[in-house]
């Protein structure tokens, strides 16, 4: 009876003890970055935190730490050198690593990779917003833990490295505290604590950067010979009823996507006020950010004589009853005289 117990429970304990091994092979601290990769991107671009303490506690370790560790655990995938470098030799271990050394590379390849990986943001013209910097640094990332999973697996299992927190948080202890002297120990913290404050501060204005000036640009244009949009060569004369034609150029550097509305207007001017308006053309504009965007306009003027002020208003919220040069967000304008055979004058 006791053996039919014993095979009867044994498959069970050999299910337990092969998810017990396949637990202790899977990379934990690959895993881990991973995870916290994936949830502070998330927090930094799609939630957009707004609380300076979370978007440092995050901003931190995405920036400082992840990428040397990545790089890290790309390079040494083992607990102990290889004897030989025959299977891997352009990148081959060929020197212990301990767990203080990881980290304090770690760190110091962050702060390597960083500014590559800035000319990278730079080559490609994308712009050092929010976004586009967790999401190329989380990229390089989640590329480098990818290839290190893989360099582990290859590695037998028991060369393998494996990160054990408490065993780390061991090491690091000793790093700092078991120098045998007050003084020195006093030193390390003091140097841990201003550097972890100091690099706190560059990770939240790193995740976070400032935004420049914001505006919005308006500009009246026309074709020149050359079929070149030109600040100049606007219509300076016009028969009655005739139409004319000029380009508006809206550029919006606010930040975000607006929307806009133009008002053309024809304004007659007495003693530098204006005494008449008259409003001949009203267009929508939805203008992405950091995108500059034309409209060609065609208007036809109501006055049959006269010199007239041709005004273009610029609104990015609800346009007023009466919309003039002093409520208009941007605002441009230019003459023409309207009559009939003024090119023979």
């Amino acid at each position: 009876m006791k053996d039919i117990l014993n095979r009867t429970f044994r498959p069970f304990a050999a299910v337990g003890l092969d998810i017990k091994h396949l637990f202790a092979r899977i990379p934990s601290d690959l895993v881990g970055v991973a995870g916290f990769v994936a949830v502070a991107t998330i927090l930094l671009t799609a939630v957009d935190v707004a609380s300076p303490v979370v978007r440092a506690a995050v901003g931190f370790p995405l920036l400082f730490l992840a990428p040397g560790y990545a790089m890290v655990s790309v390079l040494f995938p083992r607990t102990s050198p290889t004897e030989t470098t025959e299977s891997t030799p352009l990148i081959g271990q060929t020197w212990d690593v301990t767990d203080v050394e990881r980290v304090a590379l770690a760190f110091g390849l962050s702060f390597a990779l960083l500014p590559l990986l800035g000319l990278v943001i730079a080559f490609f013209s994308w712009g050092f917003t929010t976004s586009t910097v967790v999401g190329t640094v989380s990229s390089f990332v989640l590329a480098g833990v990818a290839i290190a999973t893989i360099r582990r697996f290859r590695v037998p299992v028991r060369d393998r490295y494996q990160f054990r927190l408490g065993r780390t948080l061991g090491a690091l202890r000793t790093a700092i505290f078991g120098t045998g002297s007050t003084v020195h120990t006093a030193v390390n913290v003091v140097l841990v604590v201003s550097m972890l404050l100091a690099l706190t501060s560059v990770g939240y204005a790193f995740v976070s950067p400032q935004q420049g000036e914001q505006y919005t640009d308006l500009q009246l244009l026309t074709e020149d010979d050359s079929g070149e949009l030109v600040a100049a060569g606007y219509p300076s004369d016009i028969e009655p009823g005739e139409s004319m034609s000029f380009t508006t150029a809206i550029e919006n550097q606010e930040g975000q996507d607006k929307d806009y509305t133009v008002v053309i207007q024809e304004q007659w001017i007495n003693d530098g006020d204006v005494s008449e308006r008259t409003e001949l053309q009203r267009t929508e504009h939805s203008v992405s950010d950091g995108v500059t965007e034309t409209d060609e306009q065609n208007v036809t003027p109501n006055a049959e004589s006269g010199s007239v002020r041709i005004a273009v208003l610029l609104y990015d919220d609800e346009v007023p009853e009466t919309p003039t040069t002093d409520n208009a967000y941007r605002h441009g304008y230019f003459w023409t005289e309207i009559g009939e055979d003024l090119e023979d004058e």
